[in-house]
């Protein structure tokens, strides 16, 4: 984690100020440190360049961790599938098998092979409008950025797509966040690697208790990432605590007569960001002044199942083919 960003930050829990223990560091980063809250005790660390600021109180399901070691254990337990998926040639392999054999080669840290066919998977997994219509929205973003010296924070990051962009296309510093220290392990050595890594920071916290100030963060932005929040409660307010100025989210909506995909929603409490004028009602609830933007409306299909791997897919979403507006909700205060 960079150095200068320390100011931003307080305790997740108590909002309470931090009291830095850095027992290794670099010119501009910190790489080992232990972080007490002067006010509620909390405990926190900067382990191996990563802040870590996750409260005990929210449940929380990594699904980056178990499935990356329930990928190799499975390969472990079964030699002659592990064997079929290595020796089938690329263009043999269908997406879902595809994919688990990239996530594979980047969990063995092979990440020039695993990125080449993860950008390789989407034409397999992905109809040609949700490939264009996801795109359109992270070129919008990086568009709408002024490219100057303010820090980004992007919310749950994920495998950091749209961070990847951010770096390559403005001379902005990044704060890419998600509250599993395992994807952030990878970005880490991803980001080293691909020679992006000088202005990037990393970050685990739950969105829904974030160890920044009121008001510290000028611009923010999101990708898909807070429609995957489970249980995602006053997330958006939240937002709206930390940011003085931009937010804008990625988003994708469904109609609310879209009855099977709002079954699916509901499961994981996420109703409130499911279609167009939920969200807008959300956003408006919480105090922002918000406006839809750059929509575009992409048929969807249910990602492939692996054959090597049987029954293996990729995405829960969608569940039958169906529709959805990709666009960005542009938030202010």
């Amino acid at each position: 984690m960079h150095k200068k960003h320390i100011d931003m930050l307080e305790c997740p829990l108590c909002h309470g100020e931090l009291i830095w223990d850095i027992k290794e560091e670099s010119a501009q980063r910190i790489i080992n440190a232990e972080i007490i809250c002067s006010k509620c005790k909390g405990d926190y660390e900067v382990r191996d360049e990563i802040a870590v600021f996750l409260t005990p109180d929210l449940p929380r399901n990594d699904l980056w961790e178990k499935g990356e070691s329930g990928l190799e254990k499975y390969f472990k337990e079964n030699p002659d599938i592990y064997k079929e998926m290595m020796t089938t040639p690329e263009e043999e392999l269908n997406g879902a098998d595809y994919w688990y054999k990239a996530a594979y080669l980047e969990m063995k840290e092979n990440y020039e092979g695993s990125s080449r066919m993860f950008k390789n998977a989407m034409e397999k997994i992905y109809t040609q409008e949700y490939i264009d219509g996801w795109k359109s929205q992270r070129e919008f973003v990086i568009k709408n950025i002024d490219n100057d010296d303010h820090t980004i924070v992007d919310i749950a990051s994920g495998k950091g797509y749209l961070v990847e962009e951010m770096i390559q296309d403005t001379n902005n510093y990044i704060i890419a966040t998600d509250f599993s220290p395992t994807i952030l392990e990878r970005n880490r050595e991803y980001f080293k690697i691909k020679g992006l890594y000088d202005r990037l920071s990393l970050i685990a916290f739950d969105a829904r208790k974030t160890p920044f100030k009121n008001n510290s963060i000028e611009i923010m932005t999101s990708n898909l990432g807070i429609q995957n929040v489970e249980n995602p409660g006053n997330v958006i307010d939240e937002m709206n605590r930390i940011t003085k100025g931009k937010f804008m989210s990625v988003m994708q909506l469904i109609e609310e007569d879209d009855k099977i995909h709002m079954e699916l929603m509901d499961k994981y409490s996420s109703t409130d960001y499911a279609t167009k004028e939920r969200a807008a009602v959300t956003f408006r609830r919480d105090n922002w002044n918000s406006e839809i933007q750059n929509s575009f409306i992409a048929e969807i299909k249910p990602t492939p199942k692996g054959k090597i791997l049987e029954g293996a897919q990729i995405d829960g979403f969608p569940i039958q083919d169906t529709k959805v507006e990709y666009c960005v909700i542009v938030a202010s205060k």
